[in-house]
């Protein structure tokens, strides 16, 4: 037995995976070729304030409630989750990014350097997407879960960088339509978030398949 520990990293991996910290959320996700062009459109604009990693496509996200942050998710607490987003019952609806902006939190400090948050924000679209917040923090609430603050910024970050980006508008925004919310499982540092369910805004009934992302891959 000590032999099979050990070819399986011994100790130290053990505690390795015991440190990830795991994040479970209710979101929105881009479409696959408007993720890559919202990456693309990130680089061109970074460059010019020495911004080298930019989120990735296939990370992007506009964020909603969280589940649970820390440790890997217990089975009980995975099956409300899922049973939320079974319960939310909305219409699907566009929504448009159109405003690039720095928030003020900021990130704990790297290299001696804070880390702020860039992101595009909406002007159009920002009350249906809080109206489907607001839904899926009612149903949370309703099975015992914490939910998050009463009402947010609806955002996509771009980066993360040690400077503030001055407020500006897209001369082309980004705009999609919104026709399903996600449950995902992301860890720092692995690139690929693992989709747990889909639900489709506007359905009567059924929870979907992940989406076939290998154009973004």
């Amino acid at each position: 037995m000590e032999m099979q520990f050990e070819l399986f990293g011994g100790a130290s991996a053990v505690a390795e995976a015991k440190a990830l910290e795991h994040r479970y959320y209710f979101t929105l996700l881009p479409p696959p070729a408007l993720a890559q062009e919202i990456e693309r459109g990130a680089e061109r604009l970074g460059r010019r304030f020495g911004v080298r990693n930019v989120v990735r496509a296939e990370r992007q996200h506009v964020s909603l409630h969280m589940v649970q942050r820390g440790r890997e998710i217990a089975g009980d607490l995975l099956h409300e989750a899922l049973e939320v987003g079974e319960a939310v019952r909305r219409p699907g609806f566009d929504i448009v990014f159109d405003t690039v902006q720095t928030f003020a939190g900021k990130r704990p400090k790297t290299g001696g350097r804070a880390q702020y948050p860039t992101v595009l924000s909406c002007s159009n679209g920002a009350r249906d997407l809080l109206g489907l917040y607001g839904d899926i923090g009612r149903e949370m609430q309703r099975r015992g879960l914490r939910a998050g603050r009463p009402s947010i910024a609806p955002h996509l970050t771009i980066w993360y960088g040690p400077e503030r980006v001055p407020e500006r508008q897209l001369r082309r925004p980004y705009r999609w339509a919104v026709r399903s919310f996600w449950l995902v499982h992301t860890v720092p540092g692995i690139r690929r978030p693992d989709y747990l369910a889909e639900w489709p805004l506007g359905r009567m009934g059924g929870g979907q398949h992940p989406p076939d992302l290998a154009g973004i891959r």
